[in-house]
């Protein structure tokens, strides 16, 4: 199988991308995701116990996934008998006008689908897993203009969980809502396709406009490419070298060097 073409952002669009984030609370996520490459389970993942801010290190050790239910019953068929749908929709379909990925294919004759409905569903939802290989799970040096906004996100969140009182979840995650449960993958998703256009760009992959425009923008500000490799985790050169060109020496902390804009503080009300 041919592997999809990367179409990362041009340091323009990044910065207009970034922008157009500043405008929301979840601004931070978007500047690691773009300025160190981090993974999207990386981000929604990373906890204050995994933030070293005296010696300026990321420790990412696990990985936020959404896992797919799994049937336990018996007759997995029958048990999604009511949600199955075998013939496709109308060209002008209602039903799902607000899905934002469209409407969902047709199941298949003998489907086992829709395990999310049954009432013995196991092995779904949102984990923490470990990443896959120990090089992903190496320290990664926090840029140094990168601290104060982390020191005063906590500020504000800690302001947040005040006033959330009882209903605050403590998950000590990074990146949370108001009441402290941390963002899922597909709420960070369509977050992300909302801010293209908003920022005036073409539509991307969520890889694209994140880890792949990192190692781009790297490049171009002379990093060079074992140095890129260490902080994008690769575990082989040639994984590098698939999405960027190779550039002038540079210190390791200078992915933080190119773009650092002003960010909205996350709010107190609920």
């Amino acid at each position: 199988m041919d592997e999809v073409e990367a179409n990362p952002l041009t340091m323009e669009e990044a910065r207009a991308f970034l922008l157009a984030a500043a405008k929301r609370p979840t601004s931070l996520r978007w500047i690691i995701g773009v300025g160190m490459g981090f993974r999207q389970g990386e981000c929604l993942e990373l906890r204050w116990q995994y933030v070293d801010l005296e010696r300026e290190l990321f420790h990412p050790r696990w990985q936020l996934q959404r896992l797919t239910w799994q049937h336990s019953c018996k007759n997995p068929h029958a048990c999604g008998a009511r949600l199955h749908r075998f013939e496709p929709c109308p060209e002008l379909c209602t039903a799902h006008k607000h899905y934002k990925r469209g409407c969902p294919p047709p199941c298949p004759k003998r489907c086992r689908r829709h395990a999310s409905a049954c009432p013995d569903r196991q092995g779904g939802g949102l984990v923490f897993t470990r990443p896959k290989t120990k090089k992903s799970q190496e320290p990664v040096p926090i840029p140094p203009p990168f601290v104060p906004h982390l020191l005063a996100h906590g500020e504000a969140q800690q302001v947040q969980r005040e006033a959330a009182g009882d209903l605050c979840e403590e998950h000590d995650a990074v990146f949370a809502r108001p009441d402290g449960r941390a963002y899922g993958p597909r709420h960070d998703w369509e977050e992300f396709k909302e801010l293209l256009p908003e920022a005036g760009i073409s539509d991307r992959r969520l890889y694209d406009g994140s880890r792949h425009t990192a190692d781009t923008i790297l490049s171009e500000l002379g990093v060079d490419m074992p140095t890129i490799m260490e902080i994008l985790r690769h575990t082989q050169i040639s994984q590098t070298r698939r999405y960027v060109k190779g550039g002038r020496n540079s210190p390791r902390r200078r992915c933080g060097a190119w773009e650092t804009p002003s960010f909205r503080r996350p709010g107190p009300r609920l």
